[in-house]
């Protein structure tokens, strides 16, 4: 058995940290694993200079500086006990054959991929697994993708370690993408991912770049907080605010998921940063709508395993 306390080992991420503390609280052992998962998001990168060559801007990807995580252990009875640091009251055994189990809704889709992945032969005989998503919902990048993923990863990863052979990650994109409703493109840049580079619809990447030629640009993502006036008002509001951050000097603003929302994802060159945030902040409060939260972006690297 190949333990792993990372809930003492002072060198750790300390939400790392904190997840090993949570599976041996929960469970009364150790985890074997810890996988930590990045939050994806989509891109539209800024114009480059005509002539040079890049590809169509649409359809980019990469993976954030935030993660999800998922600590593992086996078993064997085909089980698998799922809890959350999120809901400590609320721990869930569901068979991984056979008729499936009611899985609380923030398991869900996890559970739906471990599923999938029993279904072709991969940690059928369950495990222990506990979650971390460290950012809410309400920021709008969506945590199901590398919960998904943060849990295949892991699971396979432990009955891969009893003697089996662990899956290629493209074996694991392929299954949850025909097993698992959700965003292949945000699956492909959790799995896949590199420090610093957007991938394309195709596979391939190219580095983030300002199209200047100047520093590589900075990541910041807008969410709105609701006006009192309601939806309306606030979307009305915020598209304000972009309209504005653009005028301060964003090259760019793109929803980070598939569709409209609440959050919008500017970049800009790093000595812009400053001014495009109090344009924004302007903007709301010209508007009646309440300061929106700030999360600056890094484009960092997929899926790891921390022992």
């Amino acid at each position: 058995m190949n333990t792993v306390d990372l809930a003492r080992r002072a060198t750790a991420d300390p939400l790392v940290r904190l997840l090993a503390h949570g599976f041996a609280t929960a469970y009364h052992r150790r985890p074997e694993a810890v996988w930590r998962a990045p939050y994806a998001f989509r891109l539209t990168p800024p114009a480059e200079p005509p002539g040079t060559g890049t590809a169509p801007r649409a359809g980019w990807v990469a993976a954030a500086n935030w993660y999800v995580g998922a600590a593992v252990a086996p078993r064997d009875d085909g089980m698998l006990r799922c809890g959350s640091l999120h809901h400590p009251a609320e721990t869930a055994e569901l068979p991984l054959t056979g008729p499936a189990g009611h899985a609380p809704g923030w398991a869900a889709r996890p559970y739906a991929a471990l599923r999938t992945l029993a279904a072709a032969g991969l940690g059928r005989g369950g495990a222990d697994l506990y979650l971390n998503a460290t950012l809410p919902d309400a920021v709008g990048l969506s945590g199901a993708e590398p919960l998904e993923c943060a849990a295949a990863l892991a699971v396979a990863s432990v009955h891969a370690d009893r003697g089996g052979c662990p899956p290629a990650r493209a074996q694991l994109a392929r299954l949850l993408a025909a097993g698992v409703p959700g965003d292949d493109a945000l699956r492909r840049a959790v799995l896949f991912a590199r420090p610093g580079r957007l991938l394309a619809p195709d596979g391939s990447c190219r580095p983030l770049r300002a199209p200047d030629g100047g520093p590589p640009p900075s990541l910041l993502l807008v969410t709105a907080r609701r006006s009192t006036g309601g939806a309306t008002a606030t979307a009305t509001a915020f598209a304000t605010a972009v309209h504005d951050a653009l005028r301060a000097g964003a090259w760019s603003a793109s929803w980070p998921g598939q569709r409209p929302g609440r959050s919008v994802l500017l970049l800009m060159p790093p000595d812009r940063r400053a001014a495009v945030r109090a344009a924004v902040a302007d903007a709301c409060r010209r508007c009646d709508l309440p300061v929106p939260r700030f999360l600056r972006i890094a484009v960092a690297d997929a899926a790891r395993r921390e022992d």
